[in-house]
């Protein structure tokens, strides 16, 4: 275990927008927390709810940040890292109820010295608890595909609602162009590509409900950042020859989500467009980011690959197991060695 104090100073970083609501549950159980050290910062993306008078007087010992503008997930957690004074960091969503130990078990899992990143437990209203039992990763879209692992440590990223980090280790988390949605992968796969470890926890739990601070909503705006973040995460870690061997993926996938957004409200055709005519309109600032990110790598990317699913549904349907049926397949093909090449329980 750590010696030095500082070193255990944990900094929990709370980004809110407009989520009054949700603060008193949230602060109240993070508060609570047995583990010593620990500092909360909440990061406030201009609110006008009146959040930061709320906190300020229900909350006394957390230190408010205010934004001037809202900096989306990405920009706003980048501030409170700036702002913070632990080497351990936590990231939080503002719609989660922490549970007693919590935070302990979260610095418990970034013990080892090549252990970088770790992921609680979040249990999400709506998801059935058969996928809590096998964690999940992602395919070469970017896409979750639940259920991969058969250990309960091993886990492809850790998702943003509920993370713990070493600064030390990976230092400012994410590319602010992001704004919001797949900024937890890109930090997963920064630490993979540096050469430590992104592990689970069960014993750290939160509840999570789920979209409340970005609602259902499927605007062209999100829809744009989801799509276009996803296929940004692949275009900027992967090599070259590992992008030609996806490209079929990468284009049957704009051609199935904009013939999906004309008939469907889960994603907005506009959105889908503008996430591809960004990619389009600005390979220079691709190739920029691409160079800066490639020339940290310490590891093969074949080890991450090895982390990653060549399923592209992850679906039970016959349909949908034909497709990853024919997916996995093709990987093979072309040599994309996945965690579904492995030996049964070796993951």
């Amino acid at each position: 275990m750590r010696n030095s104090s500082d070193d255990r100073l944990c900094s929990v970083i709370i980004v809110n927008y407009n989520g009054k609501q949700l603060l008193m549950d949230c602060l109240a159980s993070v508060m609570a927390q047995s583990y010593s050290p620990f500092e909360v910062l909440l990061i406030d993306n201009a609110s006008i709810d009146g959040s930061v008078a709320f906190v300020r007087s229900t909350f006394p010992q957390v230190r408010v940040i205010e934004a001037r503008e809202n900096l989306g997930f990405a920009g706003g957690n980048n501030l409170g890292v700036r702002h913070a004074r632990g080497n351990l960091i936590v990231l939080l969503n503002n719609d989660t109820i922490v549970q007693d130990g919590w935070l302990a078990h979260l610095v418990e899992a970034v013990d080892p010295e090549d252990a970088a990143v770790a992921a609680s437990l979040v249990l999400t209203e709506g998801i059935p608890q058969k996928y809590y039992e096998r964690n999940g990763s992602i395919n070469f879209l970017g896409h979750n595909i639940m259920r991969v692992f058969t250990r309960p440590e091993n886990i492809f990223y850790a998702g943003g609602a509920s993370l713990i980090y070493k600064k030390t280790l990976l230092g400012i988390p994410f590319d602010e162009e992001y704004f919001a949605y797949g900024e937890d992968v890109y930090l997963g796969l920064r630490a993979r590509f540096l050469g430590y470890k992104v592990v689970h926890t069960n014993a750290s739990v939160v509840q999570h409900l789920g979209g409340a601070t970005a609602g259902k909503q499927r605007s062209p705006r999100f829809t744009m950042l989801q799509e276009r973040n996803r296929v940004l995460n692949i275009l900027l870690f992967f090599s070259l020859f590992t992008l030609i061997r996806v490209a079929p993926f990468l284009f049957l996938n704009a051609l199935a989500k904009s013939i999906a957004s004309l008939g469907s409200s889960k994603y907005s055709t506009r959105g889908v467009l503008l996430a591809y005519g960004w990619l389009v309109a600005h390979p220079a600032r691709v190739l920029r980011k691409r160079r800066v990110l490639r020339g940290e790598h310490t590891v093969d990317e074949r080890e991450v690959i090895s982390w990653m699913s060549s399923r592209l549904t992850g679906g039970e349907t016959g349909m949908a197991r034909l497709v990853d049926s024919l997916s996995t397949l093709y990987c093979k093909l072309v040599g994309l060695k996945t965690v579904e090449t492995l030996p049964s329980g070796a993951r």
